[in-house]
C-alpha cells in the first residue's frame, strides 16, 4: 500500500507539473516572445546543466544510498550529511567556472544580468535535496510542499510579467521560488537528521567518490545530448531558435516527468526488494513499471504528434508556429525516454551495472556533439530535434542491450503488441474530429474527451489484468472500504 501512495502522490506531483505550466506558458510565451523566452530558456538551461554536473550523479546515486539506509538513523545522517558536503564542494568548484564564462563570454556578457540571476538559480539548487526525499519516501511532502509554493510562483508571473523585457524578472522569481524550497527543505529535514549524530571525523566522503565517479561521467554524458543541446543551439544558431525548440521540448519533458513519477515512486521499494534477496517481488514491480509506461506513453506520444499544431497554437501563439515540427519530431520521447527509465534506471542502476550506464551514454554524447555541429547550422531547432530524438533511440537500444544480460523481462511481445493494437483509435481521433470542428480548442477537447474515454475502456474493462486497473484498486478502493 505505501508504494501506491508513493505511486499516487508523485503522480499528484507531476500533474501539477504540468498544470502550472500550461497555466503560465500561454501568457509568457505571448508576453515575452519567441527571442525573448528562448534567451530566458538558454540562461536557464545553462545554470540546469552547471547544476546537474555539480550534482555529479547523487540525484541517482543519493535516492539508492538513502533507501538503503532509511532504517538506521545513524547510517543516514551520515549519508546525508556526506552527499550534501560533496554537492556543496562540487557546486563551488563550478560556481568559480560559472562566473568566468559570464565575464569572459560575449554570448553570456552582453546579457550579464540574466546571467548572474541564474548563477544565483544554479547555486541554490543544492538545496532542494530531492533526492534525500526520495529516498526515505517522502512523496506527500514533496508533492504537497511543490503545489503550494508553485502556486504562489504562477500568481507572481501574472503580477511581475508584463511586458517582453521582463525575463529577467522570470529568472528572479525562480530564484525566489527556488531559495524558498530550500529554506522549508531544511526546517522539513531536521525531522530526519539529528545534527547531534553527526561527527565530522566520522565522515567518510572517499566511499562515495568511486561510485560518483562513474555516475558523474554518466550523468556528464547524458546531459550533453539532454540538457546541452539548448546552449549548442544557442551557439550554433540564435535564440529565435532556441525559443522555437526549447517551448516543445519542455512540454515534452512535463508529460516525461508525468510517467517518470511512477517508476521514481516504485523505486525505493524495488531497491529494497533487491537488497532482500526477494527477486519474484522485484521483478513483478519491474514488469508493472513497464506495463504503465506503455500503456501510458504510446498514447499521449501519438496524440502529441497528432495534435501538435493545436497544442502549439493554443499554448504559445501563432507566433510559434516554427515550433510545430520539433514538437512532432519529439513527441516519440515521451515513450523512449520512459523506457530508457526502467531499462537504465530501474534495471541497470539496481544491478550496480554503472559502466554500462556509462557506456551508453558516451555513445549518446558522441553521437549528439557530431550531429550538432553538422545539422544545427543550417537546420536550426528542427535539426536539433531529430538529434536528441536520434540520440536517445540509440541510447535505448544499448540500455535494453544491457539489460538483456542481467534480466529477462517476461511476456512483453504479448504486452507490447497489445498496446500498439488499442493505440490505433488514438492516431485516427484527430483525423476524424477535423471532420467535425476545425478549430484549434475545441478539436482538441473533442479529441482529448474521446481519447479518454476510449483508455478507460480499455484499461478498466477490455484488459481484466491491467497494471492500471489493479493500481487503482490498491490505492482507491482499499482505502473506501476502510
Amino acid at each position: 500500500m505505501q508504494t501506491q501512495k508513493n505511486i499516487f502522490y508523485n503522480v499528484l506531483l507531476a500533474l501539477s507539473q504540468v498544470l502550472f505550466p500550461l497555466i503560465t506558458f500561454p501568457y509568457l510565451a505571448r508576453v515575452l516572445g519567441p527571442e525573448n523566452i528562448g534567451l530566458y530558456n538558454f540562461s536557464e538551461s545553462y545554470a540546469r546543466y552547471f547544476a546537474l554536473v555539480a550534482a555529479l550523479g547523487i540525484s541517482v546515486y543519493g535516492v539508492r544510498e538513502i533507501a538503503k539506509k532509511q532504517d538506521q538513523p545513524k547510517a543516514l545522517s551520515n549519508t546525508f550529511a556526506e552527499l550534501f558536503l560533496i554537492n556543496l564542494i562540487a557546486t563551488s568548484i563550478l560556481s568559480i567556472l560559472y562566473l568566468f564564462t559570464i565575464g569572459y563570454t560575449n554570448k553570456l556578457s552582453s546579457h550579464a544580468n540574466l546571467f548572474y540571476w541564474s548563477f544565483v538559480f544554479f547555486f541554490f539548487q543544492i538545496f532542494l535535496l530531492e533526492w534525500f526525499f526520495t529516498g526515505i519516501n517522502q512523496f506527500k511532502y514533496i508533492a504537497v510542499r511543490f503545489f503550494i509554493i508553485r502556486l504562489i510562483f504562477v500568481a507572481a508571473i501574472f503580477i511581475f510579467i508584463k511586458e517582453a523585457n521582463d525575463y529577467v524578472k522570470y529568472m528572479q522569481l525562480q530564484v525566489g521560488l527556488t531559495f524558498f524550497l530550500g529554506v522549508i527543505n531544511f526546517i522539513f529535514l531536521f525531522k530526519f537528521i539529528d545534527l547531534k549524530n553527526i561527527r565530522i571525523k566520522e565522515l567518510n566522503l572517499i566511499q562515495h567518490l568511486k561510485p560518483l565517479f562513474l555516475l558523474f561521467l554518466t550523468i556528464f554524458s547524458i546531459s550533453v545530448y539532454l540538457h546541452f543541446d539548448t546552449v549548442l543551439l544557442g551557439i550554433l544558431a540564435d535564440n529565435e531558435s532556441v525559443g522555437y525548440y526549447s517551448a516543445p521540448l519542455k512540454l515534452v519533458k512535463i508529460i516525461i516527468a508525468v510517467l517518470a513519477a511512477i517508476t521514481a515512486a516504485m523505486f525505493p521499494k524495488m531497491v529494497q526488494y533487491f537488497e532482500q534477496g526477494d527477486l519474484v517481488q522485484f521483478e513483478k514491480m519491474l514488469k508493472q513499471s513497464f506495463e504503465l509506461v506503455l500503456s501510458i506513453g504510446i498514447p499521449t506520444a501519438l496524440l502529441v504528434y497528432t495534435l501538435a499544431p493545436e497544442i502549439i497554437f493554443i499554448l504559445f501563439g501563432s507566433s510559434f508556429e516554427s515550433a510545430v515540427t520539433p514538437l512532432q519530431i519529439t513527441a516519440p520521447l515521451i515513450l523512449i525516454v520512459s523506457l530508457s527509465t526502467i531499462f537504465g534506471f530501474q534495471i541497470l542502476s539496481v544491478y550496480s551495472k554503472d559502466s554500462a550506464i556509462l557506456k551508453s551514454a558516451i555513445v549518446g554524447m558522441l553521437f549528439s556533439l557530431i550531429a550538432s555541429f553538422l545539422l544545427i547550422p543550417k537546420f536550426k531547432q528542427d535539426g536539433a530535434a531529430y538529434i536528441i530524438l536520434c540520440t536517445e533511440l540509440l541510447v535505448l537500444s544499448f540500455f535494453i542491450f544491457y539489460s538483456s544480460k542481467v534480466i529477462q523481462l517476461k511476456n512483453t511481445k504479448a504486452l507490447i503488441a497489445r498496446e500498439i493494437v488499442f493505440a490505433i483509435p488514438y492516431l485516427i481521433l484527430p483525423y476524424l474530429a477535423a471532420l467535425i470542428v476545425t478549430a484549434a480548442v475545441p478539436k482538441l477537447i473533442l479529441v482529448l474527451f474521446c481519447a479518454f474515454i476510449w483508455f478507460f475502456l480499455v484499461h478498466f474493462y477490455f484488459v481484466k489484468t491491467s497494471a492500471l486497473k489493479m493500481l487503482f484498486t490498491d490505492l482507491f478502493i482499499s482505502r473506501i472500504k476502510k
